[in-house]
């Protein structure tokens, strides 16, 4: 099957939102993190800051001003996929992220838990290169 779905239409992935008690902090990681661009305040009382894809091809990332972050964790996150998993997580490490040591990990896992400064869960997951 080449294309989407018809009943798909215009439907698209095209933010992922990311809450934070520090907006200026987290905007700042997932813009170094991704290669985003600065972030761009918007809404009421700049309630968000939206980072976008310099090159077009990548979701959004809308970094959300919250009150706290919560303790359980979150029902939606972003994975991140590279054939160089390790030498990301050390550069995202660098940038303030945390390695989530207190994960369950199956025993061939191609993936690692990390933390943003907020406390927020993503995955970096090895995959070939050519292959996403």
């Amino acid at each position: 099957m080449t294309g989407k779905p018809a009943e798909v239409g215009d439907l698209r992935l095209a933010t992922i939102v990311v809450n934070s008690v520090d907006m200026d902090r987290t905007a700042a990681f997932w813009s170094a993190a991704l290669g985003y661009t600065a972030p761009d305040r918007i809404g009421d009382k700049d309630q968000f800051a939206k980072l976008t894809d310099p090159d077009g091809t990548g979701p959004a990332v809308l970094v959300q001003r919250a009150e706290q972050i919560p303790t359980d964790p979150a029902p939606v996150h972003i994975d991140l996929y590279t054939a160089e998993r390790d030498r990301h997580i050390d550069r995202l490490v660098k940038l303030g992220a945390t390695v989530a040591d207190d994960w369950g990990y199956p025993a061939d896992h191609d993936f690692v838990v990390l933390r943003d400064p907020d406390g927020n869960e993503f995955c970096v997951i090895q995959v070939e290169a050519g292959t996403f």
